[in-house]
This record gives structure tokens, sequence and C-alpha cells, in this order.
């Protein structure tokens, strides 16, 4: 019997077609025939205008008088509609700024100039663009973003005395996302022109400081707010204007301080500087009770005033939030892609969400869930391993932290006891290990330590071998021993005698100055140790 398990689900598909096939064989169709198809017929190629070619050619080359001699002689300075270049787009690739006013002074066509604005923006050809307005080219051709992300204020200031709209679409707010300090010029000028606007534009402002704290963006959450943005407008970010579920939620909109509550950057919240007496802490507070819960905001505002346990039967809603979304972002937010069983996420990853329950619970949070709360608590343990499981039930037991009949509540699932009872058993198990290894490393006899090879004390006088050594070379001094130098070395070494440092005979000998001679150290306990290691060997030898 095959197994299907096991089989690519191509296979399991043919084999499902053939023990199904009738048994009976079905007759071929008659074959139809042929279909016979007329060849198609080549587009037919439209007739070259050679006044057309000729004035194309004028203004790719730049002859500006053979073009006035052709419009004086009352000549029409167009082109058919099916070609594709224009005059004016043909004399915009030349740069050529005298050519392109003396097109748009004979040009009657409104799309050829608007067409013309929006090449020569795209181009950022800056002076032809003033000119196409100068002309008659129509101010909305070009998105007022587009405008903005010129950088030119020069030109910026040109399309909002031409009547520009810089409301429709948050165009400064969209600009600002680009993150270019030029902006912030073009934003001065801009309210300084349309004085009427300035409400308006101080929202796109506000959209984009909600924006910035959103990316955690420190410089431009200075540059925002020294440039007048409101930290405390609930509203929208620029991710959201594209987004109709964003604009319909009013319970959505938020303000950069609840944003900057939520983050990961504490220094952002210090630079938007919440006021205990205007801003509502609480509020603040539930939004740091985020899927990022960092200890140092909790802090901080804590430090303001705020209070940790905000509920009313004196729970904190930033370890409800905590423990709800435990794990929440190792499993989903940092993972690279989604599968239809994730793993379990381990201990070792949930460094950070540990530290921050830690820290709510050192402060003194209290948990006093209701049955969701609990709930949902037991579905976020469930993503992450056993061990990390039992690390969040002993911080909760060793803090205090809940009742007795909510830690029963949290454990009365079956799976949720399991887990418990498999994780005492292994703690019992390690422990009677350590106890035991404790035990048998005490009942152990000490070993003994090996010791460097020694020569017997009578055959060496460690006075006169130090006179030796520091009055001729070791060669000779072995060649009176009988022995090689590195024996003389090794007596050296064991009898504690200091030798000249290499090249001090050489020096000596060129006449040079040589080291000073250090004094002889007093060496008793290293030949008391030789002569006790000398007497047990002999006695283990005689045995």
């Amino acid at each position: 019997m095959p197994r299907y398990d096991l089989m690519h689900w191509s296979q399991r598909h043919r084999d499902q077609q053939t023990a199904y096939a009738p048994s009976v064989p079905v007759p071929p169709a008659a074959s139809s025939p042929s279909r016979i198809t007329k060849p198609r017929s080549a587009r037919p190629k439209r007739p070259r205008d050679e006044d057309a070619e000729h004035l194309l050619r004028l203004c790719h080359e730049g002859r500006l008088f053979d073009l006035q001699a052709w419009a004086q002689e009352g000549k029409p300075l167009t082109v058919p509609f099916g070609y594709r270049r224009t005059l004016l787009r043909a004399a915009l690739e030349t740069g050529f700024h005298s050519l392109i006013e003396f097109l748009l002074q004979r040009e009657n066509d409104q799309s050829a100039k608007d067409a013309l604005l929006r090449e020569s923006c795209w181009r950022s050809q800056h002076a032809v663009m003033q000119l196409a307005l100068q002309y008659g080219a129509d101010v909305g051709a070009v998105p007022f973003q587009q405008i903005i992300e010129t950088w030119d204020r020069e030109l910026v200031l040109v399309f909002l005395r031409n009547g520009a709209d810089p409301l429709t679409n948050s165009p400064f707010a969209r600009a600002f996302k680009v993150r270019i300090k030029g902006i912030l010029g073009i934003y001065l000028d801009c309210k300084r022109e349309r004085p009427d606007l300035t409400e308006a534009l101080q929202e796109q402002a506000d959209i984009a400081l909600r924006q910035a704290c959103q990316d955690e963006d420190l410089k431009w959450v200075s540059l925002l707010m020294w440039l007048g943005a409101n930290p405390r407008s609930k509203g929208l970010t620029t991710d959201d204007l594209d987004g109709q579920w964003g604009q319909d939620a009013l319970d959505y909109r938020q303000s950069a301080l609840q944003i900057a509550c939520g983050g990961r950057k504490p220094e952002i919240l210090r630079r938007l500087r919440p006021d205990p007496a205007t801003d509502d802490l609480r509020e603040l507070m539930a939004a740091a009770a985020s899927f990022i819960t960092t200890p140092e905001t909790v802090t901080y505002l804590m430090s303001l005033g705020a209070e940790l346990n905000d509920k009313p039967d004196g729970g904190s809603t930033v370890l409800d939030t905590c423990l709800r979304h435990f794990g929440w972002k190792e499993a989903v937010w940092d993972v690279s892609y989604v599968t239809y069983r994730q793993p379990k996420v381990p201990l070792s990853k949930l460094e950070k969400s540990i530290a921050a329950l830690r820290s709510l619970l050192k402060q003194g949070a209290r948990w006093t869930p209701d049955e969701r709360v609990i709930a949902e608590t037991r579905r976020a343990l469930y993503r992450v391993d056993d061990d990390a499981i039992v690390a969040v039930i002993d911080l909760l037991r060793t803090q205090r932290a809940c009742g007795d009949g909510a830690m029963q509540a949290l454990l009365k699932a079956p799976k949720m006891r399991g887990i418990v009872a498999a994780a005492d058993r292994r703690r019992v198990r390690a422990e009677r290990e350590e106890e035991s290894a404790r035990r048998d490393a005490s009942s152990r006899r000490p070993e003994t330590k090996t010791r460097r090879p020694w020569l017997p004390p009578s055959r060496y006088n460690r006075h006169r071998l130090y006179e030796e050594v520091w009055t001729e070379p070791t060669q000779q001094v072995a060649q009176r021993y009988g022995v090689s130098d590195v024996a003389i070395a090794k007596a050296c070494t064991l009898l504690d005698i200091p030798k000249p440092p290499r090249g001090y005979w050489a020096k000596r000998a060129a006449g040079h100055a040589a080291p000073a001679r250090p004094p002889a150290r007093r060496c008793q306990i290293v030949i008391r140790e030789m002569r006790s290691l000398a007497r047990r060997t002999a006695c283990s030898r005689s045995r």
C-alpha cells in the first residue's frame, strides 16, 4: 500500500486519476480540420512628413535662427499627432533656453505645456520649469511633493505664488520622511508665504513627528520639535495616510508621546518632554504597555509621578500587557517567514522579555487578572518553550506578584500542569546529581601534583655554581662537571640561580657595558622540598 503521507502531491494526484479512470477505453474524438487562418497583415506605416522631420531635426540641432525664419514664412511649428516626439521635447533635450522660450511663445496646446513642465521636473531642469509656468503651464500638472523634493526653495516659492496646493495628499508630511534637511527651510518659507495655511501645515508637521517617533529617529524628532511640531496632538503617521482603515479608526490615532512610550528608545520620550501637569500619565503608562515593554520607559514615567499599579483593583496594566504579549516579538515580529507550525521560542532568545518582566516585578507591579487575561497569558506562554514558562512562573512566585487564586487559575490547564511538573522533576534530578557529585568529590583523595624533574642537591653547591655561571660561559662550566650545558641550565632553574641573559658574554668580549649581576637569593625552601621528594622517592623504590 503506498504511503501517501510521504508522497509528493503530484504523484498522489496522478494515482487518484488512474484509480478513478474508466476501465473501457474511450475512443478518441474525431480530429477537427485544422483552422485556416489568414496571415496577419502588416500594420501600415504612417507616411513620413518631411516638414515635421525637418522641424525635429532643427530643434535637435538647436538651430534657432532657422526656426525663426521658418515661422516668419508663415509655416506652422507643429508635428502631426502620430509622432512620439514633440518640438518642445526635442528642444528640452538640448537644454537651449532661448529655443524653448521661442517654441513656448508659439505653442497653443495646453497639454504640450503641461507635458513640458512634467518632463523638466523629472529632468531637474528648474529654469525650464519656471519658463513653462511663465508661459501658461498648469501648476497642478506636477504634484507638489515632487516640487518639494527638488529641494529648490526659489522654485517652490514660484509654484506657491502661481497657486500650487500644499495641502492635498499631505506633501510636506510625505517629504519629511525622506529625511533631508532642505525640507526645513522650504516648510518655513511656505508658512511665511501662506500664513492662512498655518494650521494645516502644522498638522502635517505633527504627522511627520509621529512618523519619526515610530521610526525611532531621534535626530529628526529633535529637528521637528525645533520646527514647532506638537507632540501631544493625536492623529495618523505618514505610513497610515494611504490606508483607509487607519483613517476610519479613531481609537487607533495616537500622539507622538504615546508612540514614544511604546518604542524601544527612552531618550526619544525624554526629548519630547512630557509634562505631568498637562499630560495624562496614566494614558502614557498604558501606551508603555505595548508589545515591546521597555523598563527604562516605565522607570522614567514613574519618576514623573505615574502609578505602576493603575487599575482600580490595584493591578498593573503594564504587567498585564507584558504577560499577554510575552514572546510575541520573538515569535512573530523577529521571524523572517511564517510557517504553518511555528517552533517554540527558546529561553535564550527571551533575555530582553525576561529582563523587562523582572524589572516590573521588582518595582512592585501587581498582577490581578480576570479570566480573559489569564487565558490570553496562557496562550502567550504556549509560544515559548518549557524552560521559559517555568522562568515566568518562578518570577511571579518569588516576587509574590499575584495571589494564590490567580496562580492556580493559570496552572489549571492540564498542559500547563504537566509542564510545571516535568520542570520540577528535572530540577530535583539536577539537585540530586549535584549533591552526588559534591559527595564524590569530597570522598576522593586529592591528587598529588606532578613535580618538575630534580637533581640531587649533593652534586652541586648553590653558591659555587652561582659564582661559576657568572664568571665564565655555561659551556665551560658544563665541561668541568662533565655534563651538557642543558643540564647546568636545569640545575640553575631548580636551585633558583639567576643566569646571565642572552648576549651577556658577547657584550663583555666586545668591551660593551653588560647588565649587572643580580644578588643570589636564598633557596632553603627549594632545597628542603627536594630533599623530602628524594626521601619519598627512595622509600617508594625500596618497597
